[in-house]
């Protein structure tokens, strides 16, 4: 393994992952025409990247926890004699983080989850815990790029168009991107100004900060909401907050798992489009 820590991570992601196949669903595409896109935002997880991590038997506790005892010995941690559950101690310590932000005034708040593992494990934050975090991640929350994904971004930068992403993530996420479709996020056409991950900001979907935030970065570069799309698989946390700081939309329905519709609330904002394939999000662009 290389000594440079990215590298590290990288060949770590790639070691602990495997191909996954979304589950169709019976929805119809919606694929109306939307002139004056100048710039497609994109959610990660259900959206660029298929998971698995919501299904029982790999993220239920015992599997969890034996995951981390495993992982422990292997990266030459030690393990905490207290508490028991290493696993459960890690979610009291996030419900704490997010009851000490909301009451501080934020909403919807994330975590730094390398400071929550160096508590969590009395450990410093080093190349050793980032190692573990990542495996931890790709074994409880194994990820893939969804059919498609690589094509689509590869399309839309020949066309030109702005990229962004908005995401609720962790410190591991952008290098998923290197690591599952070997290029890094600028090369694969991203704007690194644009790339909105709820880590670096404390803020989380699908509370508005980060959609605020991207409202401004975009102005700054002339475009105006309308002329972004923004894609996601969750009509809450994606779509809603999207509409309401006035983007456009297109709801990512191309995997059963991790569809999130939403429909007993009404409230919802619905969005301009319905996809089943990535790739159908060019049919709703203006060319450039």
């Amino acid at each position: 393994m290389n000594s440079n820590p990215d590298s590290a991570g990288l060949e770590l992601i790639q070691s602990l992952s495997r191909p996954i196949e979304p589950v169709p669903t019976a929805l119809k595409p919606i694929l109306p025409k939307l002139p004056g896109i100048r710039c497609v935002v994109f959610d990660v997880y259900g959206t660029l990247l298929a998971s698995t991590g919501n299904e029982p038997e790999i993220n239920n506790p015992p599997h969890r926890e034996s995951t981390l005892r495993t992982l422990l010995r292997q990266h030459g941690i030690p393990a905490p004699s207290q508490p028991s559950s290493l696993t459960g101690h890690l979610d009291a310590l996030i419900v704490r983080e997010h009851e000490q932000a909301r009451q501080a005034g934020i909403p919807f708040p994330e975590v730094e989850i390398r400071d929550l593992w160096s508590e969590l494990l009395q450990h410093p934050r080093d190349k050793r815990l980032e190692e573990l975090a990542i495996a931890y991640e790709c074994m409880t929350n194994p990820v893939w790029p969804m059919p498609g994904a690589w094509e689509l971004l590869a399309a839309l930068r020949e066309r030109e168009f702005i990229l962004g992403i908005i995401s609720n993530a962790q410190f591991y996420t952008p290098l998923l991107f290197p690591a599952l479709l070997n290029s890094d996020l600028t090369s694969l056409g991203f704007t690194e100004a644009l790339c909105l991950f709820s880590y670096r900001f404390r803020n989380a979907k699908p509370g508005l900060a980060l959609y605020e935030t991207m409202k401004d970065c975009l102005s700054r570069r002339g475009i105006q909401p309308h002329e972004a799309l923004y894609v996601g698989n969750d009509a809450e946390k994606d779509i809603h907050p999207a509409s309401e700081t006035g983007f456009r939309t297109a709801l990512f329905a191309g995997d059963l798992r991790s569809l999130r519709l939403h429909q007993s609330k009404a409230s919802l904002q619905q969005p301009d489009a319905l996809l089943t394939e990535l790739d159908q999000i060019t049919a709703l662009l203006p060319e450039v």
